[in-house]
């Protein structure tokens, strides 16, 4: 009996198995992790690379990997492969945008952040700032004060990454790619309808559904990257969802989730601010003071906690700073007094009180 084994033909066996399963793995998407492991794969062995670009042009599902390819929009010569196995289909979008994937690995291997640039449009407005930005597919994009947003279209999916901010979406009606907005680690799909969300610097987020339906859930967290079009591959939302539909408002934070029914009048109350407006509807002056601090760099400070409880009423432009002070001053005897270029002091006037006493 030979108990000689072929160790080459062993190593070439056991490349093609390799190729043929990252071949699989990029058919359904790759994580982090597996995004980092193929590039050291690649890496290893300049054969590996080869076989990979073999493994592509033997693969039939030519619609998957030709979307693999609109990923590296560039000029590549596909080399011809020789290959003993039997040549079912050969798809040259496929070989492409393996190769392609392959080089870039390569070339990025000092920085991961950077292995999938794309197109991407951003948007961003300053404090007291607001913006309404005409979109691709016919959707329209508001941005409150200080919010900042990718957008990303591709052929099955828009996508919207909401920074930080708020923002209003009017969307167009397309059921073949539905819009996505991440915000966090919560992501909101549709498909026609309009919906405003917004995340804290403590990373609650609040959805609110002017018209239509819309499902939230919990996604995988994009690749970091500043030029990075953050289009990692989710299919559908993953984990529970829940679905909030036109006059319902979500709040989601560390406590969990909370979904409230609204008035209409309270819709237009709460979104406002696409006019220029801030209405306040028995709000505490502490939650409407921290409202006008939102539009500009100014910010409250009580002298008198018993001021917070006061229940405020009206309609400001947002940013109006002067317009607020006046009116509490003139309705609820708080006088103010400015500490620098950012700060206003607010007390109650104990003099006129006493006045009005005696």
């Amino acid at each position: 009996m030979n108990n000689v084994f072929d160790i080459n033909q062993n190593r070439e066996n056991d490349r093609v198995e390799q190729a043929s399963e990252w071949i699989a793995k990029l058919d359904r998407g790759l994580t982090d992790a597996e995004f980092e492991e193929l590039h050291t794969w690649i890496a290893a062995d300049p054969k590996n690379e080869i076989e990979l670009q073999s493994q592509a042009a033997l693969w039939d599902k030519m619609d998957v990997l030709s979307r693999l390819s609109e990923l590296f929009p560039h000029n590549v010569a596909v080399p011809v492969i020789e290959s003993n196995q039997p040549v079912r289909r050969i798809s040259l979008a496929a070989a492409i945008g393996v190769f392609v994937l392959a080089g870039m690995l390569l070339i990025n291997s000092g920085n991961l952040g950077e292995q999938f640039p794309a197109e991407i449009t951003a948007y961003e407005t300053a404090i007291g700032g607001r913006s309404v930005n005409n979109l691709a597919d016919g959707s329209i994009l508001t941005l409150n004060t200080n919010s900042r947003v990718e957008v990303v279209f591709k052929d099955q999916n828009r996508d919207i990454i909401l920074k930080y901010g708020e923002i209003h979406i009017d969307v167009a009606h397309d059921p073949s790619r539905p819009l996505r907005v991440f915000a966090g680690e919560r992501v909101v799909q549709a498909v026609g309808t309009a919906f405003s969300v917004k995340i804290d610097a403590s990373q609650r987020v609040e959805v609110l559904v002017a018209d239509g339906r819309v499902k939230i859930g919990l996604h995988s967290q994009y690749p970091e990257g500043s030029n990075t079009a953050k289009t990692a591959a989710i299919d559908a939302i993953e984990n529970q969802s829940i679905v909030a539909a036109k006059g319902e408002r979500l709040i989601l934070d560390a406590q969990g989730e909370s979904l409230e029914v609204l008035e209409p009048e309270e819709i237009e109350v709460q979104l406002s601010w696409r006019k220029g407006n801030l209405v306040f509807r028995g709000e505490s002056l502490r939650n409407a003071a921290a409202e006008v601090g939102r539009y500009t760099s100014i910010e409250f400070v009580f002298l008198d906690e018993d001021l917070k409880k006061i229940r405020v009423a009206g309609l400001f432009k947002a940013g109006d700073v002067n317009g607020f002070l006046n009116t509490l001053e003139a309705n609820f005897n708080i006088t103010n007094r400015r500490v620098g270029d950012q700060t206003i002091l607010l007390s109650a006037n104990k003099s006129l009180d006493d006045d009005r006493s005696n």
